[in-house]
């Protein structure tokens, strides 16, 4: 899909994320002038402000819905990067080993991390990534299974949400333990965020309707 794309301080938005924020802006204007109206017993205009606001969300989700639904789900390929603004994330390979539990697996993802910026150290807060399998269902990382296989000096894998130097890449690893039987597991990118504007906004890739984009590891 392509769009009008613009940047500010280095921060990428997208006619999409104009409109979010515009259609935010507006519904905390509108708010404001019902209550106003409420407290100046203008009582048909509060409720006709009220009913603008509420008649712009549902076409807006609506609109929202009807793309998600549409638009098929990206699968990526090993090396591809997937950016959000300036932070890119790529998984590099993985790697499946017997675990300790009977019956289950670890998945070793490698993941790349980079950071395109000039001239700032960024992170992308609230990054995690997760496992999917064909039924939709969400693995996340194990805790045990990073501790077990950390480096030999004992030294944790850094997270997704790592801060990374301009121009700089990172490496890391995320374990995931899964059943012998899970059918297609794929990597995500997911947010521990629990507001997440990417979840509502029109054309995301992370619409809370839309399938999420993966890399299979199969």
């Amino acid at each position: 899909m392509r769009y009008l794309r613009l940047t500010y301080q280095g921060v990428e938005m997208t006619a999409f994320d104009l409109l979010l924020i515009l259609m935010v802006l507006a519904t905390v204007a509108g708010i404001a002038a019902a209550l106003a109206a409420f407290a100046f017993h203008r009582r048909v205009f509060a409720l006709r402000s009220l009913a603008v606001i509420v008649g712009a969300w549902v076409v807006y989700l609506g609109i929202g819905t009807a793309i998600a639904l549409m638009t098929p789900q990206h699968i990526m390929s090993l090396g591809e990067d997937r950016c959000f603004d300036e932070m890119c994330f790529a998984v590099m390979g993985w790697n499946r080993i017997p675990s300790t539990n009977a019956g289950k697996a670890f998945y070793l993802v490698d993941v790349r991390i980079s950071n395109h910026s000039r001239g700032r150290v960024q992170r992308e807060i609230g990054r995690k990534g997760v496992l999917i399998d064909r039924g939709g269902r969400v693995y996340e990382v194990s805790t045990q299974g990073m501790h077990a296989l950390s480096p030999a000096n004992g030294a944790p894998f850094p997270g997704l949400d790592a801060e990374v130097a301009p121009g700089q890449t990172l490496e890391t690893k995320l374990v995931f333990e899964l059943r012998d039987d899970v059918d297609y597991p794929g990597f995500a990118l997911g947010s521990s965020l629990a507001l997440n504007p990417a979840r509502i906004m029109l054309g995301d890739e992370d619409h809370f309707l839309h399938w999420p984009t993966v890399v299979p590891l199969d």
